[in-house]
């Protein structure tokens, strides 16, 4: 089974609202919003009849030209625009000032959904189940395998997509870029213990592991609306609603350890503990039904039958950054262990004890060298936050070098220690002289140790708290570098 060393911090209270600023309604479009996007600083506003662009923050807004229908989703590949619509696609290639239609869908119904996968199109529509295209939208094939209803969305993580339904409220995976789909285990979320499934209206992945799902009832159903975990795929949900006051779920968005959901009356709640508590975000929102959440940097959107609204959201990202080791993070020389920070960043800054070793927009790093590692994480050009920092350890590392590794020949207890810690020789019978050399992660030696019986100790009381490495060494022995914790 593979061993997960994470550290997290997280927000430890969901403080008052009124820290993390209020909402701004952008002027000068009172219209019905149902989909966001922002391109090159151009906010791009889907509404019933056509698209709405504004590069000033509302202050004046265009109305796209070619198209005059529905805009539900609205999706980017590379400099290209998708937009969702009545029975067919449209696309831009100017960032959304205008847009040309693409071959029909299906005749007579919008599609709802649409994302990309591979190389390939994925469109839900609003009856007839999932359709893909291989080549750009200009054929598409029906998905026969998928379910035949009305999608309500597509997200996808790496290697794995998930469609959603509403009517039938099934729940379907697909792990080809959608071409072939199959039923979740279990097919969706049960109503209650009934052999009923909910309406699924909105899906979200945290980190790319993590699914969430929205679900919003009629009936009395209803009263199992709200936000569900799924940490197997889709194959079990767990049921998170503390702090959320209304539980109908229109839409969600995710941006590294913080989840938004849009409600249907209750206006916004966030929660950056995976869902174990929920805060209103509401203050200076006037219209509480939520169409479409969206973040773009560090600003989430919202639109509502009134226009957009937006709020910066970054004090709600610091201190909320995650770094995670897959496997375990003491390694043999040579070796790498596989580093993952929270995603959502436009920019992943890697250090090794405290030294930039590299810059780039994945939050993935194999870590090969002995020492600390963190990352430093940029939501937008001004809204940075840093994780904590996990220690690697490589064994054979003393200085962490030696030419002739052997087995550790020491026992270290207590570990983690707090005052006294005991190095106790485990070879039954140890003649030579013999040393035991203490390290920090950066690989610098702080103490050197004599060793005259079987059990030798280090007072730690005035250590500063961290990882420490100790290498027995004699004329014939140069262990393995061991670690050891120090704590208060």
């Amino acid at each position: 089974m593979i061993k997960k060393t994470i550290v997290t911090s997280t927000l430890a209270l969901l403080l008052s609202v009124s820290l993390y600023g209020q909402w701004t309604k952008l002027p000068n479009l009172p219209k019905n919003v149902i989909s966001l996007h922002v391109s090159n600083n151009n906010l791009l506003a889907g509404t019933d009849t056509g698209i709405y662009y504004t590069d000033n923050s509302g202050n004046s807004w265009g109305k796209a030209l070619g198209i005059t229908t529905t805009a539900k989703s609205i999706a980017q590949d590379g400099t290209k625009l998708l937009v969702a619509s009545y029975e067919q696609l449209f696309q831009s290639t100017n960032n959304g000032y205008s847009w040309t239609s693409m071959p029909t869908v299906y005749s007579f119904q919008d599609v709802n959904t649409v994302v990309l996968s591979g190389s390939n199109y994925i469109i839900g529509m609003n009856g007839t189940g999932v359709w893909y295209s291989t080549d750009k939208g200009s054929t598409w094939v029906s998905s026969n395998t998928s379910w035949q209803g009305r999608n309500t969305d597509i997200v996808r993580k790496t290697g794995f997509m998930m469609a959603s339904f509403q009517g039938s409220g099934y729940l379907q995976t697909s792990n080809d870029n959608g071409v072939t789909w199959y039923g979740a285990a279990g097919n969706g979320i049960k109503v209650g213990q009934t052999s009923s499934f909910q309406d699924i209206y909105c899906l979200g992945v945290k980190n790319d592991s993590i699914l969430i799902a929205g679900t919003k009832n009629t009936g009395t159903s209803s009263q199992y609306d709200g936000v569900y975990f799924s940490y197997d795929d889709g194959k079990n949900w767990t049921r998170k609603i503390n702090g959320i006051s209304t539980t109908a779920i229109n839409s969600l968005a995710v941006i590294g350890n913080v989840i938004f959901a849009g409600t249907n009356g209750g206006g916004v709640f966030y929660s950056a503990n995976e869902g174990l508590n929920w805060a209103a975000l509401n203050t200076g929102l006037s219209n509480l039904t939520i169409n479409k959440l969206y973040i773009s940097g560090s600003t989430l959107y919202a639109g509502v039958s009134t226009g957009v609204f937006n709020i910066d959201i970054c004090n709600l990202l610091k201190n909320t950054a995650s770094l995670e080791a897959i496997g375990a993070t003491t390694i043999q020389s040579g070796d790498s262990v596989e580093l993952r920070a929270n995603t959502g960043g436009i920019q992943y800054q890697w250090f090794l004890n405290n030294t930039q070793i590299s810059s780039s927009n994945n939050p993935v790093l194999y870590a090969k060298e002995q020492g600390n590692y963190k990352a430093v994480i940029s939501y937008s050009a001004t809204c940075i936050d840093t994780t904590k920092s996990i220690a690697v350890v490589v064994n054979g590392t003393n200085g962490i070098r030696d030419n002739e590794r052997q087995e550790s020949q020491l026992k270290i207890y207590p570990n983690p220690s707090s005052r006294t810690v005991a190095f106790e020789l485990t070879t039954p019978t140890f003649s030579e002289p013999a040393e035991i050399l203490i390290y920090d992660v950066a690989g610098s030696l702080l103490k050197t140790l004599p060793v005259f019986t079987k059990q030798t100790q280090l007072t730690t009381d005035d250590w500063e708290v961290g990882m420490y490495y100790a290498v027995l060494r004699s004329k014939t022995i140069n262990s393995q570098a061991q670690a050891f914790i120090v704590v208060k």
